[in-house]
């Protein structure tokens, strides 16, 4: 009897657990098992290459799921979504076409471009799923220009993989063409994506230019290579140009990256700053750093600090800025001096 009790417990315990498996990406597996081949497909062409992958997994991972299992992600399915709505579904299409209608292409698109969030390019989407080897041989073989293009396009983790794979050489001239790009036009940008299509370009859209690359997309670049080789291309980029390399490297460490330093380093480098500049730059800062910085004082030194900061009449933000630059400076030379250490990103900073 006490076996045979023991035996439901575990049966229990076993079906529970089953349960437990179809929950989040599981349930959308489940879904998609369920929606015919077409239906699948549309979904499938909406994602990302990892969440194709993850989802694809998921799928084979539940193919044996029960009717009861089944149930319960479709259960789960209706709760999630019970409360949506579908009036945010393509919702940019919907004020794109109206404002093309009322002012025309050219104005229109320029006029969204003040206020809509900006749209996912062909170009990235299509980068998004080229492995990086291929991605290497390809800006390899194309103008410096066009591949400096190519790279704005990607994400800073995968422009960093790439170009690791680069001859030193050509990391450095394509690092510093991202850093000096202007706007691109409609026309050039139709090119690139004939050239990853390999097919001619169609009919040009009249759009004005796109902002893309610049100095804190290399930043960002460069922050995600290895130490070594971030500190040989950022060198190679400011023997090539000493104004751009400058730019660069203030944006690769900026007041909130304080964020990634310990506390008792944080209250480090707090010790060596003069009051008249922490406290300006403490005006511009997030209320996590505030909070961070504030910890790593005595409970005494951090509330003059903050009745400053409330008493003090307010600041023009140049003058915030130009104190978080103080504050950047002498943490940076703490950190060439070893006397405190950050890692951030791919490169390291000791």
């Amino acid at each position: 009897m006490a076996e045979a009790a023991s035996k439901n417990a575990g049966g229990s315990d076993q079906n529970d657990g089953q349960l437990e498996l179809v929950t989040g990406r599981q349930t959308a597996a489940i879904l998609m098992l369920l929606f015919d081949d077409n239906e699948a497909a549309k979904i499938l062409e909406r994602l990302e290459p990892q969440e194709v992958e993850m989802l694809g997994e998921a799928m084979i991972s539940v193919a044996d799921v029960d009717a009861i299992q089944i149930d319960g992600s479709l259960e789960r399915f209706l709760q999630l979504t019970k409360n949506q709505t579908m009036l945010a579904y393509k919702s940019d299409e919907k004020v794109g076409r109206v404002f093309r209608q009322a002012l025309g292409t050219s104005r229109a698109e320029t006029m969204m471009n003040r206020f809509a969030p900006k749209r996912p390019s062909n170009i990235a989407e299509i980068l998004k799923w080229i492995p990086v080897k291929d991605l290497a041989e390809l800006v390899s073989n194309e103008p410096p220009q066009i591949s400096a293009v190519l790279i704005s396009f990607m994400t800073p983790e995968v422009a960093a993989e790439m170009l690791q794979l680069l001859p030193q050489g050509l990391q450095e001239e394509l690092v510093y063409r991202v850093a000096t790009l202007g706007p691109v036009s409609a026309h050039a940008l139709a090119q690139i994506h004939a050239l990853l299509e390999d097919n001619g370009p169609s009919a040009e859209e009249i759009a004005p230019p796109m902002e893309i690359g610049g100095v804190m997309d290399t930043a960002s670049i460069i922050n995600s290579l290895p130490k070594q080789l971030s500190q040989a291309v950022l060198k190679g980029v400011t023997k090539r140009d000493r104004k751009i390399g400058k730019q660069i490297e203030d944006e690769m460490f900026v007041f909130a990256d304080l964020m990634n330093l310990s506390s008792k380093d944080i209250g480090t480098v707090v010790r060596k700053v003069d009051t008249a500049i922490l406290v300006p730059a403490l005006r511009g800062a997030s209320a996590e750093l505030k909070e961070k910085m504030f910890a790593a004082m005595s409970q005494r030194a951090a509330e003059t600090i903050q009745d400053e900061i409330d008493e003090a009449p307010p600041q023009p933000m140049e003058a915030v800025i130009n104190a978080q630059k103080g504050v950047i400076a002498i943490a940076k030379v703490m950190l060439d001096n070893g006397e405190i250490s950050m890692s951030g990103g791919g490169a390291d900073y000791v």
